[in-house]
């Protein structure tokens, strides 16, 4: 009888536990709410949309139209591109801290925010002649490699992290070939696609979200009814 008692003493809190811990208070009291997920979730895939015939541009030199007009097209969308990149990086650190409790890549993501900001500046500061190694241009790729070791670190730590996240693992091998790609400087190239790997794998974590904040506000007005 008395290990009977123990047992239902026992499961009764684990379940109550599992069931507080689903939804943390953080999340639920935070400005990431269904629709902002929502749209975070879209804003991903109109980035990766965007980035795609900039990767073909990066892989096609030399086949690409070579006029001004092409050229002032491709750095506006270029720079498009790398600012909303940057903003949903920065959300992406919002969910981490709201619904994993995770700080510890913190610096991390604002080192990678701070290096790829100062890269984007020195992009549009480097002569069109490639061949011609200004400061601009020998600056640029030289930032790649502490670029590329942030985002390594940075992977290393989401692995080691325990989440219900399916898509975290695919974010943080992409990332740290990514990084790795980066820091090799003559492979860089290669980070582009590795890194839309990583915000498809982004995007999927902020639908995930938002389907359950909206699962949890579904319960909860169905139980106050």
């Amino acid at each position: 009888m008395n290990e009977q008692n123990s047992d239902s003493a026992y499961k009764t809190p684990e379940a109550n536990l599992l069931e507080e811990e689903a939804l943390p208070a953080s999340l639920l009291n935070s400005t990431l709410t269904y629709t902002k997920l929502k749209l975070l979730f879209w804003l991903s895939l109109l980035y990766l949309l965007a980035t795609l015939p900039m990767v073909a541009i990066s892989f096609m030199s030399g086949v690409v139209p070579d006029n001004e007009s092409y050229r002032l097209a491709t750095d506006i969308v270029s720079l498009i591109d790398n600012l909303l990149y940057l903003y949903l990086l920065y959300m992406f650190k919002l969910l981490l801290n709201y619904r994993l409790d995770c700080h510890s890549v913190d610096n991390y993501i604002y080192a990678a925010i701070i290096l790829s900001l100062i890269m984007s500046v020195l992009s549009y500061m480097m002569p069109e002649d490639m061949e011609s190694l200004g400061i601009s241009t020998m600056s640029f790729f030289a930032l790649m490699v502490p670029l590329g070791i942030v985002n390594v670190i940075y992977g290393i730590k989401l692995l080691k992290l325990q989440s219900y996240f399916s898509y975290l693992m695919l974010y943080s091998w992409s990332t740290i070939i990514a990084g790795v790609f980066l820091a090799s400087v003559v492979l860089f190239l290669l980070a582009i696609p590795a890194g839309m790997v990583s915000s498809f794998a982004m995007a999927m974590m902020f639908h995930t979200t938002a389907k359950e904040l909206k699962s949890y506000h579904t319960d909860n007005t169905a139980i106050s009814k």
